[in-house]
């Protein structure tokens, strides 16, 4: 199998595990393994922090209910939108927004790596959010644009101590199951992760 939609890939995996000063196994036998663990330490790591840290690579349809007239938070956005429409008779027909009547925040997301979480009306626009249910309409690619640094550490973290449980490590206390159906046992998540995962929570 491949790693989808992966924190971190298996060679990342591989090389992480290997004693210092020694070189990456070349051995293939656990790949299979060691594959299905970087998939279930991304999907721990996604689900704990509410955010999805890599981007689709064909638009989606998402709607929001803005908070304001003239700002609505909304969910990670990895680029500019391909187009927003706003419901002003709220019968779910769309007026499409010109691109120059809303900007995007944060200013500097894309320089930054990381992904637009706000729209707000330009200055003098004379178009307006509808505060009610599915009032706004993104098309787009949402996600973050690149996996953070910490981030893919941070699955390599939790991978690794997956992968090290199988040389014999029992498992104590609580242990976390996954929507997803993936069991997490607290050693596995180091203090410095859960740290990170604390501060990328869109709900905390």
């Amino acid at each position: 199998m491949a790693v989808i939609n992966g924190l971190a890939t298996l060679a990342e995996l591989k090389a992480w595990i290997q004693v210092r000063g020694g070189a990456t196994t070349t051995d293939t036998a656990d790949d299979e393994v060691m594959e299905d663990i970087i998939e279930q330490a991304s999907r721990y790591i996604e689900e704990q922090t509410g955010r999805r840290f890599w981007a689709n690579s064909s638009d989606e349809t998402r709607y929001f209910k803005p908070d304001e007239a003239s700002r609505c938070e909304i969910t990670d956005l990895s680029a500019y939108p391909t187009s927003v429409s706003v419901d002003y008779s709220q019968d779910r027909t769309y007026t499409a927004l010109d691109s120059g009547d809303y900007e995007l925040l944060p200013d500097n997301a894309a320089l930054d790596g990381k992904p637009y979480t706000e729209l707000v009306l330009s200055p003098d626009t004379t178009a307006y959010f509808p505060t009610v249910r599915r009032g706004v309409k993104i098309v787009g690619k949402f996600g973050w644009p690149s996996v953070p640094g910490n981030i893919k550490n941070d699955c390599l973290a939790i991978a690794h101590n997956i992968w090290m449980s199988r040389q014999g490590q029992v498992a104590g206390g609580r242990v976390t199951v996954t929507a997803a159906g993936v069991v997490i046992r607290p050693e596995d998540v180091p203090p410095r992760v859960m740290q990170d995962i604390q501060s990328y929570r869109l709900y905390r």
